[in-house]
């Protein structure tokens, strides 16, 4: 990206003021936004730090500093991270049996993301501001100034200065917020968002029956585990159906176990690749208004993976040596999978390093089982990429992939497995090679044969975690004469590419 070039989040590519905004002496409750009607009495401003911060706190270092003071959370905010994009990634770690609504609704689930930073507001408050990365500017062209102008980030919430912290580790300074409130509250930032709670049918939100579990910290990322109780209303369904039997009834609770990532975005972000219609990358854009001196122009980059060669690597890379890449493509298997089944998922992900060594890594790409003995190890961390075995009827698969926005590159993905695409995968078989194949002519297939139809979905949608999509024009590529062709199609196969829809020959 060129020098100078800026999304218009205030906190994203713009040049930031020398000088904080001045600050007064009142303060807010945590979670209220200035002007609200109600608003509780101002005070006189932050406390000495150990007032605040006790000799009874549970302390965890990391992105920000984490305190637990008896059953009160607070985050120590450093001066230096002020204005940093934060990427915010909630799952459901473990969810109801009846609330869910076709693919949504499983352990494992992305329930809501948003891209937020904090900055200092007036009168002692620290504000959380939503970020988008919809529009574009330079900051040398005369369209800088009126794309911000027209493009405010709003401010999602405020919270009271407690105390004013100097980490005597690190040196940093900082100010300690009190986010209890915030965690104890139902808000689209950490938890669902709108759009997922409507479509689950989650009403009011029952405080008395949630509670934090859990805040962590590590370098890059805070981790904040919550139980959630709501109440629950009647699920649409298609033909204008409800759910009535064997699910929740309207008014009754459903309980949700949920983790909240936040990660602290690249402060060098990643150099991003245009997108070419004619390479078969997943997109993902905003609007310029600078690019085109004379209209608008809509930007559009590849969604994809960075990978860099390890320190000292660099020169035999650019010779074309393999080599290793600093940071590999790590897939994890969820605990949960069956233990049959785990060989041939990890294999599907490992069938991409071929792909990788034509372009020069080493051991770029694998799976493998996700540590069980770690407790600060998790599923639903959105630094891990993993594959979620999930128990459902659905037949199918899915693999999403979560991105930088202001780039494009893919930070992590968590492949949906659901129980029941075995079904699909058996019918598929014995339709399409029963003729030919008399595995294929039983109710129930060998587990070498089922192992081997997962291998190949698995391939398949670790391919959509890389920003690839479907390629249903690769089979187009082969002559029918090879396809009459015995030996070749045993050597080549009928198509070139997993990620086409050709079925069994």
């Amino acid at each position: 990206m060129a020098t100078g070039f800026l999304l218009t989040s205030v906190a994203g590519f713009a040049q930031r003021p020398t000088t904080p905004p001045p600050t007064g002496t009142g303060t807010a409750t945590p979670g209220n936004f200035p002007g609200r009607t109600g608003a509780p009495a101002q005070n006189a401003g932050p406390k000495p730090y150990a007032e605040v911060i006790t000799a009874k706190a549970k302390t965890d270092r990391g992105l920000f500093v984490s305190h637990k003071v008896d059953d009160k959370y607070y985050f120590e905010i450093p001066d230096s991270l002020l204005g940093r994009e934060i990427l915010i990634v909630n799952r459901i770690s473990k969810a109801p049996a009846g609330p869910r609504a076709g693919f949504i609704g499983y352990a494992g689930d992305i329930i809501g993301k948003k891209e937020i930073s904090f900055e200092k507001g007036p009168n002692n408050k620290i504000f959380m501001r939503g970020l988008s990365f919809d529009e574009a500017g330079r900051d040398s062209a005369g369209m800088y100034q009126a794309v911000r102008n027209s493009n405010l980030q709003p401010i999602m919430a405020a919270f009271d200065v407690k105390a004013l912290a100097h980490d005597s580790v690190t040196n940093a300074k900082g100010s300690v917020i009190e986010i209890t409130d915030y965690l104890m509250g139902d808000n689209d930032v950490l938890f669902f968002n709108a759009a997922v709670k409507r479509t689950l049918g989650l009403a009011a939100y029952q405080r008395e029956t949630s509670y934090i579990t859990d805040v962590k910290s590590f370098p890059t990322n805070i981790e904040v585990k919550t139980v959630k109780t709501y109440m629950r209303t009647p699920t649409p369904q298609g033909g204008g159906m409800t759910i009535s039997i064997g699910q929740p009834s309207a008014g009754s609770p459903s309980t949700y176990e949920l983790n909240s990532s936040m990660i602290l975005l690249p402060g060098n972000p990643m150099k991003p690749r245009l997108f070419d219609p004619r390479v078969g990358y997943f997109p993902a854009g905003y609007t310029d208004y600078d690019a085109n001196p004379q209209g608008v122009e809509r930007v559009t980059m590849a969604v994809r993976w960075k990978l860099e060669p390890k320190p000292g690597d660099e020169a035999k890379y650019m010779r074309g040596e393999l080599v290793e890449p600093a940071k590999p493509i790590v897939y994890y298997i969820d605990p949960a999978t069956p233990k049959k089944w785990v060989p041939y998922l990890i294999q599907g992900v490992n069938d991409w390093q071929k792909a990788f060594e034509k372009a020069g890594w080493k051991n770029a790409i694998y799976a493998k089982m996700a540590p069980t003995d770690n407790p600060s190890w998790s599923l639903e961390d959105a630094r891990h990429s993993a594959i979620v075995y999930k128990p459902s009827d659905i037949p199918n698969a899915s693999g999403p992939n979560v991105h930088d926005p202001r780039t494009g590159e893919i930070l992590e993905s968590h492949i949906n497995w659901y129980h029941n695409v075995m079904s699909l995968l058996r019918d598929w078989y014995f339709v399409q090679t029963a003729a030919v194949d008399p595995r294929a002519r039983q109710l129930v297939f060998p587990d070498s044969l089922m192992g081997e139809l997962i291998r190949f979905v698995s391939s398949h949608e670790v391919g959509h975690t890389l920003g690839l999509r479907h390629n249903y024009g690769s089979s187009s590529t082969v002559p029918v004469e090879n396809l009459r062709n015995k030996a070749w199609v045993e050597a080549n196969g009928h198509t070139p590419s997993i990620m086409d829809y050709a079925r069994f020959n």
